[in-house]
């Protein structure tokens, strides 16, 4: 039995069906397994197995921690290299630190860049991933083997109390690696559309605009983002079912989806509240939005042009890029 068999199994018993993942060439097996049981119900499971690939690590952690939101346990399964990219939203959503959401996370990570590996580039995060995760309050554990798996166990433990735990999976570089065979002759579909140069007269302002849809809102969940949106939006009607992201800037609508996703079989209505500056910087998640198509969520973009909360700076958004352009596509 491959080690990350006996892993998946293992999560399995603790309840987890929310992944999210990124491809190493060591946990290949892993995330093909999740893309096979994407949608399906497990044994002793009561909710259907969500896998979600993703673009980038940090979107998984604020994913991870809209489903957990949503009543999923849930596992990121990722390559070490990744780790430095998450910081910000471990630090804001999963630590346990002052002002932290403390949001549980499991990440099952491969540790490249230890011993025997080949690839020199790997070596210096390699080195410094358990600093890291010290870094970012994740209690850990390495294992080899599949006689190492008892510490994991003991990980899974901490994580069912609400802490936040990752396991290291040294890769045995004694293994062939594992690798899926390109299909020749592959039809890619592209969609392609021509939008108008139009100049349109902004009148509305994020206030109004906030005001107007608040007041239509009964029982939807609210998702908001960081600065000005959050504030007026508490100000505006503050209530249990709102969510303010005050921090993981562009991670709104990514969270919303992870809460979207998990309640989709109840059919809870998610609004989310998106700046355009923020979608600028995390506009390469939004290809699992449009995979995804969740019917429960509207994403709802505040695109003025300016970065409100700080100073109202010029975003590339107010004359270079169409955001309608970029949801279209």
């Amino acid at each position: 039995m491959d080690i990350y068999d006996e892993i998946f199994k293992m999560c399995s018993e603790h309840g987890i069906t929310f992944y999210s993942t990124l491809p190493c060439s060591h946990n290949l097996k892993f995330i093909q397994k999740l893309e096979e049981l994407d949608g399906e119900i497990l044994e002793n499971a009561d909710k259907a197995l969500i896998h979600i690939p993703l673009v980038r690590e940090e979107s998984g952690v604020s994913l991870s921690a809209g489903a957990y939101l949503g009543g999923r346990k849930t596992a990121m399964v990722i390559q070490n290299q990744g780790l430095g990219n998450m910081i910000t939203q471990l630090l804001s959503l999963n630590s346990h630190l002052n002002g932290s959401y403390r949001i549980p996370n499991l990440l099952i990570i491969s540790h490249r860049g230890l011993e025997n590996e080949k690839i020199n580039a790997q070596k210096p995060v390699g080195s410094k991933s358990k600093e890291i995760l010290d870094l970012v309050g994740f209690k850990h554990c390495s294992v080899k083997y599949i006689s190492d798996l008892k510490k994991f166990q003991e990980l899974l433990g901490e994580y069912d109390k609400g802490q936040n735990v990752a396991l290291l999976v040294e890769p045995d570089h004694s293994k062939p690696l594992y690798r899926i065979e390109n299909e020749k002759n592959i039809i890619r579909n592209f969609k392609g559309n021509t939008i108008p140069m139009n100049k349109v007269q902004a009148n509305m302002t994020r206030h109004k605009a906030i005001s107007e849809i608040i007041n239509q809102i009964e029982n939807e969940f609210v998702v908001s983002n960081l600065g000005h949106p959050s504030r007026e939006l508490h100000r505006l009607k503050d209530r249990e079912r709102n969510f303010y992201l005050t921090s993981c800037l562009g991670h709104s609508y990514t969270l919303a989806l992870g809460l979207a996703l998990s309640t989709e079989d109840i059919n809870q209505k998610i609004i989310c509240f998106e700046g355009d500056g923020g979608l600028l910087m995390n506009a390469g998640s939004l290809s699992i939005l449009a995979h995804k198509k969740p019917k429960n969520l509207i994403v709802i973009l505040l695109d003025n042009g300016v970065w409100g909360s700080t100073g109202n700076t010029e975003t590339y958004a107010l004359n270079e890029v169409n955001l309608s352009g970029v949801a279209q596509a």
